[in-house]
């Protein structure tokens, strides 16, 4: 199989533990760039934690965002395409995170948002938001832009009460979904990188039995099953590996460039 695009997931993937791309990476991925393959990044930040990073790449191609939630123009930032929560879906997931006093970040239309005003949520926001966190104010305001994910901080063994509890309680049109060990996200259950890599894909006129994915947590297992290739990380959790057709190293040691190297070199 020719291979004409990879996507890659960001954190544990694409950026080692300190939240930097490798030399060998960025190599490897501009080396496959100028080759003619599609270089797609698919992660559960939102655009502005994605921004730096596709800049460092030079990748013109659309970006997933928010788990598939946003797919945005690489250039000019532009909303390409957006699927919102469900409103009553929103006030659910706000009203349950307050129950359990735990720390609740929101995204609205490229806008952060807390509750509370914590470190967590000023960590998140170093971390990940690239921009200045907000109080969240009351919920009827932002959800007149829309909001295209909640993410839930907390200690991971109450992360993972909280996943079953929520998978309990929610419908099917939201998605309960962990990130990281300590982070509990909810999506439109119409939302995934799936969907959002098939539309890219067919974007570039290209068949998903071209596409390579990687990623290591569960969030991107909707990609990695439909992909012509699953990549997991060495770093991946059990469940990302079971369903991966080949385990590269870890992200401390430019395991997307592992990839390229194995299955793109008569590309790159």
């Amino acid at each position: 199989m020719k291979y004409r695009m990879i996507a890659v997931d960001l954190d544990g993937t694409l950026l080692t533990d300190d939240k930097r791309i490798s030399r060998g990476n960025s190599e490897a991925l501009r080396r496959a760039n100028d080759a003619g393959i599609h270089i797609v990044i698919s992660t559960g930040r939102a655009w502005p934690g994605v921004r730096e990073f596709a800049g460092q790449l030079g990748i013109s191609a659309p970006v997933i965002t928010s788990n598939g939630a946003m797919i945005i123009d690489a250039n000019s930032g532009e909303i390409l395409l957006k699927r919102d929560l469900e409103e009553e879906d929103a006030r659910v997931i706000a009203a349950e995170g307050r129950k359990r006093l735990t720390s609740q970040i929101v995204w609205s239309n490229k806008r952060l948002f807390g509750l509370p005003v914590d470190e967590r949520l000023a960590d998140y926001s170093r971390r990940f938001g690239k921009i200045p966190a907000k109080p969240l104010p009351p919920l009827s305001d932002v959800l007149r832009d829309g909001i295209s994910k909640f993410l839930w901080y907390d200690e991971p063994e109450r992360i993972d009460r909280f996943q079953r509890e929520m998978r309990e309680l929610l419908p099917p049109s939201v998605t309960v979904c962990k990130s990281l060990p300590e982070f509990l996200e909810f999506f439109h259950g119409e939302v995934s990188k799936a969907r959002g890599l098939a539309r890219v894909a067919e974007y570039f006129g290209v068949s998903m039995d071209e596409v390579i994915a990687v990623g290591d947590a569960d969030n991107d297992l909707p990609m990695l099953t439909e992909a012509g290739l699953a990549v997991a990380m060495g770093n991946a959790t059990e469940s990302v590996k079971s369903v991966a057709d080949f385990v590269t190293e870890t992200n401390e040691n430019d395991g997307v460039a592992h990839v390229i190297a194995r299955f793109l070199s008569q590309n790159a």
